[in-house]
């Protein structure tokens, strides 16, 4: 294994965490974006939740009843791809938090570990938590995860794309953006 300097160590793991504190702004800037489409698409007032201080969690519990509703609302398959996307933003959210809020300490190049506290209000040594070892490879693979669920997102949207349908009231109101919609469609199976 290739011995790295310690300030290039420190370097690395600086980068890896501003990625990732990146990585979940764009994530859930992306999520407001899909909320407001599918919102206006399933006909539902979603602008509640686009607004500054809601939490996260609501806004993923969101997006996943309307995505479910229009990709998998009839295929268990496909609520279980959609699923399983949910499932690693919950997991990429703690993470994020967990390590974001957090007292980094110094690289150990030795190792290819970091040491990291939580943060606590706490002022009894006794009481403190312990510092945890976090492997570099592990941070790396987060990093690389959490930018990887916004592409993984529009896979599985570009991938059910053919089960979307607008509402017939919308059809109706919308002649000229139903035929566009019918054109999209017959694309989408050739």
């Amino acid at each position: 294994m290739k011995q790295v300097s310690e300030e290039s160590a420190n370097d690395e793991m600086h980068r890896l965490l501003g990625r990732l504190i990146h990585a979940y702004a764009r994530l859930d800037h992306f999520v407001g974006l899909q909320i407001a489409w599918l919102g206006d698409y399933r006909g539902r007032s979603v602008a509640d939740l686009l607004v500054k201080g809601v939490n996260s969690a609501k806004r993923l519990r969101c997006l996943r009843q309307l995505a479910l509703e229009t990709w998998a609302h009839s295929d268990p398959k496909v609520a279980k791809e959609f699923a399983a996307w949910f499932k690693a933003v919950r997991y990429s959210q703690e993470q994020r938090n967990r390590l974001a809020h957090g007292r980094w300490g110094y690289m150990h190049s030795d190792a290819q570990e970091i040491e990291f506290v939580e943060l606590s209000w706490e002022t009894e040594a006794t009481k403190l938590k312990p510092a945890v070892k976090v492997p570099m490879t592990d941070f790396r693979q987060l990093v690389a995860d959490v930018e990887s669920l916004q592409p993984k997102f529009l896979k599985l949207q570009e991938t059910f794309e053919s089960r979307t349908r607008y509402t017939k009231a919308w059809e109706e109101a919308n002649p000229a953006g139903l035929v566009n919609w019918a054109k999209h469609q017959a694309e989408l199976v050739k």
